[in-house]
């Protein structure tokens, strides 16, 4: 995944070109993207938003709909009371309209999109809540099919996500368990057992095209990452099973667990893989990337680390910066699928 750490005086080199870079990338216009293709070490010449908005909104928005998503029922209960499924309001301008605002009023519509109502099993959702983990599984019946493991972030007050934002101190601790562990240990061979179930098909020799992703926001981002690299490469019955072929990671944590995963399984799950870390400008976690990045480069090929960086409400505060529902409203309306035409200015008041 990663090369070398380069020696002290190609660091101190890489970190003036950075700052240089970034004096010279301040001014980023609200309507322009700065894309950093896998190996390079610069931004590419400013693109319009809309050519990158248009492959990333879907994810955004589901990214940010797992917020409001809720667990199965854990007490026993009727087949049609099993799971509590999230229900998306209906794909109008008014809906986009009413739920694109910087409070958390309800999920965001998106059209062809269905939930796996059976997926966690109550197992795996009993150990889930251990650890504060929140994992939901959505199917886009296109051609080919899509689905998508998206990963809850981090919320301010909970306690389970903290510590599995601090892994890189924790995970030395005997009995350490958390997220990460979880989704490497449990998630991935679940999810691989109930697609093969659900979609038989699509696994085994043979099998047709599905495209199979992850995505998250902030801890979300990095346990996406992590399922993508510890995905088992067979169902429990033997079949050969697709790999997680793209990653959107919406700005994402720095921890993604790629050494807690068994060499030869993340070198076969990371051959090809394609990760697009997305981020407003100035977020709290872009700093924590940029640092890392002078150690250890993101990779530029198995898997290629992509970064999109965007700067729609050009704020100098880098918490709000953080905002899941900004990257999914705004790039809701770049991708010209519903016109937001206030949608940057809403959020820039709350600045």
């Amino acid at each position: 995944m990663t090369s070398r750490p380069p020696r002290s005086a190609g660091v101190m080199l890489l970190v003036l070109s950075s700052l240089a870079t970034g004096c010279a990338t301040s001014h980023q216009a609200s309507d322009k993207a700065f894309i950093r293709e896998p190996g390079d070490r610069m931004y590419r010449p400013p693109a319009d938003v809309s050519e990158s908005a248009k492959g990333l909104w879907e994810y955004a928005v589901l990214s940010e709909n797992a917020y409001h998503g809720e667990w199965k029922r854990q007490r026993p209960a009727p087949p049609e009371q099993e799971a509590q499924v999230l229900q998306l309001p209906e794909a109008t301008p008014e809906a986009y309209a009413s739920r694109c605002v910087p409070e958390r009023v309800g999920p965001i519509p998106l059209p062809g999109w269905t939930m796996w109502e059976d997926f966690p099993s109550r197992s795996l959702i009993r150990e889930a809540i251990r650890v504060g983990l929140f994992v939901e599984v959505w199917e886009k019946r296109s051609s080919p099919p899509v689905v998508a493991i998206v990963f809850r972030g981090t919320e301010f007050n909970s306690l389970k996500d903290w510590i599995s934002n601090l892994r890189w101190f924790l995970r030395f601790v005997p009995w350490y368990e958390d997220q990460y562990t979880v989704v490497s240990g449990r998630v991935g061979r679940e999810f691989v057992d109930r697609l093969a179930a659900r979609r038989p098909e699509l696994t085994g020799d043979g099998a047709k095209a599905v495209r199979i992703v992850a995505a998250g926001h902030s801890l979300g981002g990095g346990l996406a990452q992590h399922v993508a690299y510890s995905m088992p490469l067979t169902s429990s019955a033997g079949a050969p099973v697709p790999r997680v072929s793209s990653v959107y990671a919406f700005d994402p944590s720095p921890v993604t667990g790629w050494s807690s995963v068994a060499s030869e399984l993340r070198r076969a799950n990371a051959a090809g893989l394609w990760i697009d870390r997305v981020f407003e400008h100035g977020e709290i976690l872009a700093y924590v990337r940029l640092l890392m990045s002078y150690a250890v480069p993101p990779s530029a090929a198995n898997p290629s680390v992509k970064e999109i960086r965007y700067n729609f409400v050009q704020s100098v505060n880098p918490f709000s910066s953080h905002s899941m529902r900004l990257l999914a409203c705004a790039l809701v309306d770049a991708s010209g699928h519903a016109r937001l035409p206030d949608v940057i200015e809403r959020f820039r008041g709350k600045r």
